[in-house]
């Protein structure tokens, strides 16, 4: 057994044009990848894809959207987003405050390391 205290994992930026956000690397298995999203007010994620991973989010706290090709949808606490593999996706924070999303892949997909 694992217990996490995710307030002491270390964040680190991910520098796209135009946007900041950090990344918590939290817990890498063989069979998924889980990591804390936080996206500033105002910023979004790049438009992107997990080519053989589903993707599971759940919003711990703030406002925004997902979207994928199909449609747009509103998130906030409590919100669960499913997304299947090889489907586009971006979140966008559109509150006051960060959009905080606890993310896990399975299997393991790649994060963006920069």
């Amino acid at each position: 057994m694992k217990v996490l205290d995710i307030d002491e994992i270390e964040g680190r930026r991910i520098m796209v044009p135009g946007m900041t956000r950090v990344l918590k690397d939290i817990l890498v298995s063989k069979n998924m990848t889980t990591h804390l999203g936080i996206i500033p007010p105002g910023q979004a994620s790049s438009r992107h894809v997990h080519p053989e991973s589903e993707e599971v989010v759940y919003v711990v706290k703030g406002e925004g959207w997902v979207e994928t090709d199909r449609e747009r949808k509103d998130l906030k606490p409590n919100y669960l987003v499913f997304l299947e593999p090889r489907e586009y996706h971006q979140y966008k924070s559109t509150g006051k405050n960060d959009l905080v999303l606890f993310v896990v892949y399975s299997p393991p997909a790649e994060v963006p390391k920069k």
